[in-house]
C-alpha cells in the first residue's frame, strides 16, 4: 500500500497525498426548489522540505464539484489551487514568503466545509496566541458556477527580542470573478495590505500587544468602489492556567470609501473591540475544547465593495474520545446599522461527527446550515430606499478523508 511507504529518519523532506470526498444532500435547490445531490472532492498533494534553518512548502489543491447530479441540470466545476511558502530562520529573526492562488469554476450553490478534517494545521503564532477561528462570509446569490480567480502574495517577518515579539506582513491580493458575467455576482477586488503586531510578555501569564492593519482595496464593476482602511488595537491576553486563556482588545479604525468612479470620498471613524475565550479540558482519553470570539470591527463587504462595521460572533466546541470526535461550530455577523441599502445579516452553523479508522482513513458526517440577508438599493421611484434579499439552505453530508501517501525524500 502507498500509505505504508518506509520513512527515513535522515530525510528532511516529506511528501503527502490526501483526498477528501464529500457527498451532500441539499435543500432547497434554487432552480428546482427540490432536494439536490452534490459531490465534492478536494485533493491535497503537498511537499515540505526542511533543510537546516529553512522550510519550503509546495502544494497543489485541485477541487472537483458536481452539483445536481440527480437532476437534468448537472453542473460540474473544477477549481485548482496552489500554495507555496519559504521560511528562513535565524536565532532571532524569521522571514516568510508565501503565495496562495486559485483559478477555475467556483460554485456557491452548495455549502462546503469551513474547516474539513485533515486540513493542515496553520503556522503556529510565535506569541503562543491560538490560531484564528473560521468565520462565515457573504455568499453571492447565484445558482450558476462562476469563473473565479484569487491570488495573495505576502512577505512576513518575526523579530524576537527578549520579551518582545514583533510580527510584520505586507502583501498584495486579488480575488473575485474573472469575467464580466462572474463580476455581476462577485466583483473582482485587488490591492495591497499591511499588518504589524508588537507583543510584549509581561510575565508567564500576561501579554499585551499593539496591532496595526491597513489596506487599499478597489473593486470592479458593478461596484466600482475603492476602500482605504486603517485600524489600530490594543490587546491584553491572560493565561489563567495551562488550559484556560482569555483576551480583550479595544481600538479605533478610520476608513475612506469612494462608492463609484464619480462619487465623493466618504470618511468614517469608529471604535473596535473584541473578546475571546479558549478552554481545553483533558481527562484520560477524553479531550474537550471550547473557543469563543466576539468582535466589533470594520469588514469590507465583498458583494458591495463597501466598508461595513459589523458585530461578529464565533463559537466552536469539540469533544474527542480516542478515535471519535464530535465538533459543533456556529458563526454569525450583522451590520451595526441595519437601516442602509448595503447592510447585511448572515450566519452559518455545522455539526460534525468524525471517526478515525486509521492514520490514513477518516469518516465523518453531519449537517450544515446557512442564513443570509443582504440589502440592496431600491428601484428608482420606490417608496423604500432599499430592498431586502434573504435566502437559507441546509445540507446533510457524508465524507471520507484518505491520506494515501506519506513518504520522505
Amino acid at each position: 500500500m502507498l500509505h505504508a511507504l518506509p520513512l527515513s529518519a535522515a530525510a528532511d523532506g516529506v511528501f503527502t497525498l490526501s483526498d477528501r470526498t464529500e457527498a451532500r444532500v441539499r435543500a432547497p435547490d434554487p432552480i428546482t426548489n427540490a432536494v439536490a445531490l452534490d459531490l465534492d472532492t478536494l485533493m491535497d498533494a503537498r511537499a515540505v522540505w526542511t533543510p537546516h534553518n529553512a522550510t519550503y512548502t509546495l502544494a497543489d489543491l485541485p477541487r472537483f464539484t458536481l452539483l445536481d447530479y440527480n437532476g437534468a441540470a448537472i453542473q460540474p466545476a473544477v477549481l485548482d489551487g496552489v500554495f507555496a511558502a519559504a521560511e528562513w530562520r535565524l536565532p532571532r529573526v524569521r522571514i516568510r514568503l508565501e503565495e496562495t492562488a486559485s483559478y477555475g469554476q467556483l460554485s456557491f450553490e452548495s455549502l462546503s466545509a469551513l474547516s474539513a478534517p485533515g486540513t493542515p494545521e496553520p503556522t503556529p503564532n510565535p506569541t503562543g496566541q491560538p490560531p484564528p477561528l473560521a468565520t462565515a462570509t457573504l455568499v453571492p446569490k447565484t445558482s450558476q458556477s462562476i469563473l473565479y480567480g484569487a491570488s495573495e502574495t505576502s512577505v512576513g517577518s518575526t523579530l524576537l527580542l527578549r520579551r518582545w515579539t514583533v510580527l510584520t506582513r505586507v502583501g498584495y491580493q486579488l480575488t473575485g470573478g474573472v469575467d464580466s458575467t462572474a463580476q455581476q455576482y462577485l466583483p473582482f477586488q485587488q490591492g495591497p495590505f499591511a499588518e504589524a503586531t508588537a507583543d510584549y510578555e509581561l510575565d508567564a501569564h500576561d501579554h499585551v500587544a499593539t496591532v496595526v492593519n491597513g489596506s487599499d482595496t478597489s473593486f470592479s464593476a458593478p461596484a466600482n468602489t475603492e476602500d482605504v482602511l486603517a485600524e489600530i488595537e490594543e490587546q491584553w491576553r491572560h493565561r489563567w492556567g495551562r488550559t484556560t486563556e482569555t483576551s480583550l482588545g479595544a481600538g479605533w479604525y478610520v476608513a475612506r470609501t469612494r462608492a463609484g468612479l464619480d462619487q465623493p470620498d466618504v470618511f468614517a471613524s469608529n471604535p473596535v473591540a473584541e473578546a475571546a475565550f479558549d478552554q481545553r479540558y483533558r481527562r484520560g482519553v477524553n479531550l474537550a475544547e471550547l473557543r469563543l470570539d466576539v468582535r466589533l470591527a470594520p469588514f469590507i463587504n465583498r458583494l458591495t465593495g463597501l466598508v461595513d462595521e459589523q458585530i461578529r460572533a464565533i463559537v466552536e466546541g469539540s469533544w474527542t474520545h480516542r478515535r471519535f470526535k464530535l465538533r459543533a461550530f456556529a458563526s454569525g455577523a450583522e451590520s451595526v446599522d441595519q437601516g442602509t441599502a448595503t447592510s447585511a445579516r448572515y450566519g452559518t452553523a455545522e455539526l460534525d461527527a468524525a471517526y478515525k479508522v486509521s492514520e490514513w482513513l477518516t469518516f465523518d458526517s453531519g449537517v450544515r446550515a446557512l442564513y443570509q440577508e443582504q440589502n440592496a438599493p431600491g428601484p428608482t421611484g420606490s417608496a423604500s430606499p432599499f430592498v431586502e434579499s434573504a435566502f437559507s439552505q441546509g445540507v446533510v453530508f457524508f465524507a471520507a478523508t484518505i491520506r494515501a501517501v506519506k513518504a520522505r525524500f
